[in-house]
């Protein structure tokens, strides 16, 4: 078995303080997402998949909803992210781990204020995601 060391643990996550407040009213049991680390590896995916980033700038009102002690409970997780990291700055990011956290954010902020924008505040906000992302490009025949 091998494990994954968690060297993002003492890296606080941010989102922008509007989407927090959507991501939170929709985290918990029965509720679209578990976890808001959930909510956010979902924007992050969408991100990448769309190969869209967003830098926070200073003058962003922002939340920390966690800090990367979360990603030992998921160890996949580190590992998804290095490969990130090391296919959009190449093997020098690797050395920073604040800096494969900041590559993650961006993708996650683009894919939040997509989720947000797309789905979270529709009626049937699952539905909706579903619909927008085109799926048909996820399954195609080999």
């Amino acid at each position: 078995m091998t494990v994954a060391v968690n060297r993002y643990a003492g890296v606080d996550l941010y989102m922008q303080e509007e989407i927090h407040r959507i991501v939170r009213d929709r985290t918990g049991a029965g509720k679209m997402f578990d976890r808001q680390i959930d909510a956010w590896w979902l924007g992050l995916c969408i991100g990448v998949r769309e190969g869209e980033r967003i830098s926070l700038t200073p003058d962003t009102r922002t939340v920390k909803f966690i800090d990367g002690t979360v990603l030992g409970s998921d160890p996949w997780r580190i590992t998804h992210l290095e490969l990130l990291a090391l296919a959009t700055e190449g093997d020098r990011a690797l050395e920073q781990p604040r800096r494969v956290m900041g590559i993650a954010m961006e993708y996650a902020n683009f894919g939040l204020e997509w989720l947000r924008d797309e789905c979270l505040l529709k009626v049937e906000p699952t539905l909706s995601l579903l619909n927008r992302l085109d799926l048909s490009t996820l399954f195609k025949d080999s």
